[in-house]
């Protein structure tokens, strides 16, 4: 029998695999609305500006999930030695009920500008003693007509070369409004406004900017299509992301 993406339990017997086969720490940061909240760091991390990943903030976004893990299977051997911070699901309870929010009705991806949300502040806390070069954060769109990306950087951009190597799989997103932003071939670099950050709340990836971090990349896939070309998708996108990351700067 097929286990459902939606099984909480089930992913992370997964990650806890792959953390044995990578020599990663799969260390528990929090419960929240009753799930365990885990994340898993790499010996290297700390020794260099870390690669920073994670999924599963939305809970009806299973492929991001499947596919974050899916990446992590294939490339366990090479893991150790990256300075990774992972962050498999970071709304267990939204997963298993298949909804976007928590349990009190919460957008935990508008809650990381302070420490009043338990998950924000687990993550805040478990980030704190690192810096991060890069970062990667997988999500899924119901409206999206294709792959896109959202790329914040003060570094040479990634996200044209990303939506290259998923598209295949997947056809960009041609838009060329998404969310009332302007895009682009599938990307969209808005302009930074602390303000309206301010008004509607910090998504992880504006948290990660604001405490330096380089390069924050949120991935979207088009929820419509199958699990199984989604969670693909994703896994295609971190490699590539990881793959540049360790590129030689020229």
């Amino acid at each position: 029998m097929r286990r459902s993406s939606h099984d909480y339990t089930y992913l992370m017997q997964r990650w806890r695999a792959v953390a044995r086969g990578s020599g990663l720490r799969l260390v528990q940061i929090a419960t929240v609305d009753g799930f365990p909240l885990y994340c898993l760091k790499s010996p290297a991390l700390g020794h260099r500006s870390g690669l920073y990943l994670s999924a599963g903030i939305h809970g009806d976004e299973s492929a991001a999930t499947e596919g974050l893990l899916a990446w992590a299977q294939r490339f366990q051997s090479q893991m150790r030695h990256l300075p990774l911070l992972i962050f498999p699901c970071l709304n267990p309870w939204g997963l298993v009920m298949n909804r976007r929010s928590d349990a009190a009705g919460n957008d935990v991806n508008r809650m990381f500008h302070g420490d009043e949300h338990p998950t924000a502040a687990a993550v805040r806390e478990t980030a704190a003693p690192y810096a991060f070069d890069s970062a990667m954060l997988l999500h899924e769109d119901y409206d999206a007509q294709g792959v896109y990306l959202y790329e914040l950087t003060k570094r040479p951009a990634f996200g044209d070369a990303i939506l290259g190597a998923v598209e295949a799989l997947i056809p960009k997103d041609q838009r060329s409004r998404v969310d009332g932003r302007r895009a682009r071939d599938g990307i969209l670099r808005p302009r930074f406004s602390v303000k309206r950050f301010a008004e509607m709340g910090h998504p992880e990836a504006v948290w990660l900017h604001l405490r330096g971090c380089a390069r924050s990349i949120t991935f979207e896939t088009p929820s419509e299509a199958s699990l199984e070309v989604r969670s693909e998708a994703h896994a295609v996108a971190v490699a590539r992301m990881v793959e540049l990351w360790s590129m030689p700067a020229v």
